[in-house]
């Protein structure tokens, strides 16, 4: 039975075969359904096999189908068997020979289930680079020969670039190669021939030798159309002209297809180096929205360019095109595309999504958030689907095909290769329609083709009507300024001035003028947004900052148009708060987070924070730019619970606990680029240096502008190992310049190690012994500051050390009779020196019945109290600790009142601070500015709100501290 099925094509390699061996063939089940399947769907293979019996042998009587190849192995075996070869045609014998074996044992692995479809692409792939190298090298040898010098003394290097499916590892049977030939300066003689000559022969023996029909065909065909300057440009390069090209004239056709190139021959390390160099120009340094236009421009070409390419077949009196899994709508190309243009546009700034390989790309995409898990998994399936496709198409008759077959008998051969058996074709077209339907939604919904100047976004209406009569009147200024009055600006004037600024277009290159036609559309819809805002007289001065800032970027126009809310989103922080106002003026690349799908996060877990941070690291070479990476995302995570805090979706607690873990992590990451700097090779996790946080990194209470207050113990390795002192340092002051120095990237975070034994006299960094010796003899105020420690970074057991000898100073020992006294006495200090304020002025922080007083308040009773009540009466946390009092009923009546009333003031202090960008101990507001900030709960009278809450605890503290504590 098993020999009736057999397809009547094997008996061509079957009539190849002794007896003998025909007899052993047909006995064995696995070998014949293998050829079976050979045969009864590849007749050029079939007829190859026929002409080579030895590798028919070995394929079948072997089983060497068995065995996927060693893919490691092929270059070192190709090269074994090319050792002898002395002519360009011996060489050319010798691949093609060599490609007919592992192509036949691929093709049958392949049609018997064996091989899945990335198991093809990385042999295919492997196989073009291994003929590839074998070639480039025999050609060398044969060009030494000629001009009569060794090989590296022919005065160059040569380099080969893999691009497209080579580069990205994903080959077809009958893919063309695409290549870029490069060559670097290398050593010379008086003998060596010209370089640039040299090369061209080098390479195009390389070219002949892949490319050139034989009696047995090709290798792989070589396109060079990729290579710097397209058609136009030298077939072969040097190196640095070819950077130069790119960095100077590149073209946006260029970055695309450079996202897939990578060295496959040659001087391995040189064309790495030079994709290094090169990063700059295909990848951005921020989100470029500037990019997806060009990729809408490139996708539009494309469609007009595989339009005139798609077969077409006769019907029904008129022509209509077959279907072409790589070029029609829905097909590999607009898969491959989608996956290219996100990577170019988030590329810049996420490292870890540069992936040559589509489906890993996609992958990432999904893990990012950038698409849905829904998008990935229906672009991967059709791609799997796709290309397996196409490899069948191609293996029929080796030919470079992606169209479906017009003979009946044909389409059903290909689709039982595919799995299809009742009504094979038929059921075939069904899920290729579906899948190249799901693409193609997709693709369009990304890079929908420009439609003429129609704009994307509505024009204002409504509550913004006076926007129409405003823009038709803007040369009549007295009128203007009318309309602006009427609308809520406060500043006429000066809002005119600004807008006639950004109408102005001075942060439009000339080159980019196209986008004239953008920003008429949208400066209508940004006015609105900064009519509608808390200020419109800050959100119109802002925006005009703001877009001066920019620079040159045309593709903030782009952006604003693809995401229309975000105009909203910048009213409202422009309008409301000066603090992130200006992080983003300054700092304009931080407005990619506005749109990251990250940001919609509305609560980031602190280990979610240190993975996404680890993400972003992953492509920082050097410190540097590791350095600007954590830079901006702690930027970037301010502004997300900025926007979050403004827009009254995050409570305060979590506002401060964000912050808070931000922080942390940020100092984790800077502490191991410390850590390497100063300590190289010898830097592990386990040096024992501890961070100790205090105030309100020790109490996680950190708000806008918060200083960190840190302290550095420095102890003896786990295994007892001493560490000289000098290391710690070294690698303190390391830690306190990477955080706080100045960078391009945003602000970074101010140190205050002051609350060390003896402040700023006393070492940076201590031993455990000499802080718990100090402390013996420390002043009250010292031993209360201790309260808010907390371990940060670091071994755990020499912050657990820490924290144990700071609670046993502060909480082990008897008050002294005159402790309140003592410790009002501070607070009135702290007062007079650092909290200055005006008679008209309010200060949250200092002022009779501020903060200060209910943190002194609270830490007096911790002090009095958590000698004989630990947990949480014990807790670094001011709001912790006085809930643990009240609800405990120690201290004075009322304090869960107190408690409340610090809570306002805590949430009022944060909001001015965002509003007016004031931070510090000298951060004071008039009654008219608290008034007009945008307060939390949206109080009818918030200075009188403020005021009642500070009357509040300014009785409490008297209450505990006597009537002097208010003064």
């Amino acid at each position: 039975m098993l020999r009736q099925t057999i397809h009547g094509r094997s008996e061509i390699i079957l009539s190849q075969f002794s007896s003998t061996e025909r007899e052993a063939l047909l006995r064995d089940k696995s070998a014949l359904r293998a050829l079976g399947a050979l045969a009864a769907y590849s007749p050029a293979l079939t007829q190859a096999l026929s002409r080579r019996v030895d590798l028919a042998r070995w394929l079948f009587l072997e089983r060497a189908y068995e065995k996927a190849a060693y893919l490691r192995n092929m270059a070192f075996e190709l090269s074994a068997q090319l050792r002898e070869a002395d002519t360009p045609t011996e060489l050319q014998k010798g691949l093609r020979r060599y490609r007919l074996k592992e192509i036949t044992r691929l093709a049958v692995r392949d049609l018997t289930g064996r091989a899945d479809l990335a198991e093809v692409m990385k042999t295919l792939s492997a196989l073009a680079e291994a003929c590839l190298a074998e070639s480039l090298d025999t050609a060398m040898r044969l060009a030494a020969v000629r001009y009569g010098v060794p090989p590296r003394l022919l005065g160059f290097c040569p380099i080969i670039m893999g691009m497209g499916k080579l580069g990205g590892g994903e080959l077809n049977y009958s893919s063309d190669v695409d290549l870029i030939y490069l060559y670097r300066p290398g050593e010379r003689t008086a003998k060596s021939p010209q370089t640039e000559i040299a090369a061209q022969s080098v390479f195009t023996t390389v070219t002949r030798a892949m490319s050139e029909v034989t009696e047995e065909g090709t290798v792989f065909r070589v396109d060079l159309d990729l290579r710097p300057g397209g058609k136009d440009g030298a077939q072969a390069q040097e190196i640095n002209q070819a950077l130069k090209h790119y960095l100077a004239l590149g073209q946006p056709w260029e970055r695309l297809a450079l996202l897939k190139a990578r060295p496959v021959a040659g001087d391995l390390e040189a064309g790495r180096r030079f994709l290094a160099d090169l990063e700059p120009f295909i990848y951005r340094r921020h989100l470029d929205y500037t990019t997806l236009e060009e990729m809408k421009n490139l996708k539009a070409r494309f469609t007009r360019e595989k339009a005139s390419r798609l077969p077409r077949s006769g019907g029904a009196g008129r022509l209509r095109e077959n279907i072409d899994v790589k070029l029609s709508p829905g097909g590999i190309r607009e898969i491959e595309f989608f996956a290219q243009a996100l990577t170019l546009t988030f590329g810049g700034r996420l490292p870890h999504l540069r992936r040559a390989q589509t489906m890993e790309t996609l992958t990432a995409l999904a893990d990012e958030g950038l698409i849905s898990q829904e998008d990935r998994d229906d672009l991967s399936r059709a791609y799997v689907f796709l290309r397996t496709l196409e490899h069948r198409l191609q293996l029929r008759e080796l030919t470079q095909t992606q169209s479906l077959p017009r003979d009946a008998s044909a389409r059903d051969a290909l689709a039982e290769t595919m799995g299809f058996h009742e009504n094979p074709f038929q059921e075939l077209l069904a899920e290729l329609s579906a899948h190249m339907r799901q693409v193609s939604q997709r693709f369009n919904a990304l890079l929908a083709e420009p439609e003429g100047d129609s704009p994307s976004v509505s024009e204002p209406s409504g509550e913004d009507a006076w926007v129409a009569p405003l823009m038709a009147n803007l040369d009549d200024e007295t009128t203007a300024k009318e309309l602006l009055a009427k609308a809520g600006f406060r500043r006429p004037e000066a809002a005119l001035s600004a807008l006639t600024n950004i109408r102005e277009e001075k942060f439009l290159p000339d080159r980019l003028q196209r986008y004239t036609a953008n920003l008429e559309r949208l400066v209508p819809l940004l006015l609105a947004g900064a009519g509608r805002a808390a200020d419109p007289d800050r959100a119109i001065l802002h925006l005009e900052r703001f877009l001066g800032s920019i620079g040159p970027k045309a593709g903030f126009l782009v952006l604003l148009e693809e995401n229309p809310k975000l105009i909203d989103l910048l009213s409202i922080l422009f309008g409301v708060s000066e603090y992130l106002s200006g992080i983003l003026i300054n700092h304009p690349a931080i407005l990619d987070s506005l749109i990251d799908r990250r940001s919609a996060q509305l609560i980031k877990s602190r280990k979610a924070m240190a993975d996404e941070l680890t993400l972003m690291l992953s492509g920082a070479d050097d410190t540097e730019t590791a350095l600007a990476v954590i830079r901006r995302f702690k930027n970037d995570e301010t502004l997300r619970v900025g926007l979050y805090d403004i827009l009254g979706k995050l409570p305060f607690h979590k506002v401060q606990s964000q912050l808070t873990d931000l922080a942390e992590v940020v100092m984790e990451r800077t502490m191991t680029l410390a850590g390497r700097a100063v300590l190289r090779d010898e830097w592990d996790d386990d040096l024992p240096l501890a961070v100790m946080g205090l105030g309100k990194l020790g109490g996680v209470e950190l708000t806008y502008g918060s200083d960190l207050d840190l302290l550095f113990v420095f102890g003896p390795k786990s295994d007892g190992a001493e560490i000289p002192m000098e290391t710690g340092i070294r690698l303190g002051q390391r830690l306190i310049s990477y955080l706080s120095v100045y960078l391009d990237s945003g602000p970074g975070y101010e140190i205050d190690s002051r609350l060390r034994p003896s402040g700023r006299s006393g070492p940076l960094v201590v031993t455990p012994d000499s802080f718990v010796r100090y402390h013996d003899t420390s002043l009250l105020w010292e031993k209360q500051a201790l309260i808010k420690l907390r371990g940060i970074l670091g071994p755990s057991a020499l912050r657990g050390k820490v924290r144990s000898s700071a609670t046993r100073i502060a909480f082990g020992l008897d008050l002294p009779v005159d402790a309140a006294a003592a410790i009002d006495d501070m607070r009135r200090r702290m007062a007079r020196e650092r909290g200055k304020v005006k008679p008209e002025q309010i200060n949250p922080k200092f002022s009779p019945g501020g903060l200060v007083e209910v943190e002194f308040l609270t830490q007096y009773l911790q002090l009095q109290y958590g000698r004989d009540h630990g947990g949480e009466v014990r807790s670094p946390s001011t709001r912790t600790a006085l809930n643990a009092l009240s609800e405990l009923g120690l201290g004075p009546k009322g304090l869960d009142r107190t408690a409340e009333a610090y809570e306002l003031i805590s949430q009022y202090n944060s909001r001015l601070s965002l509003v007016y960008d004031r931070s510090g101990d000298r951060a004071a507001y008039t009654v008219d500015e608290i008034a007009r900030a945008p307060m939390p709960g949206e109080p009818r009278n918030a200075a009188e709100t403020l005021q009642t809450a500070m009357d509040l605890v300014k009785g409490t503290y008297n209450e505990v501290f006597g009537p002097r504590g208010g003064a």
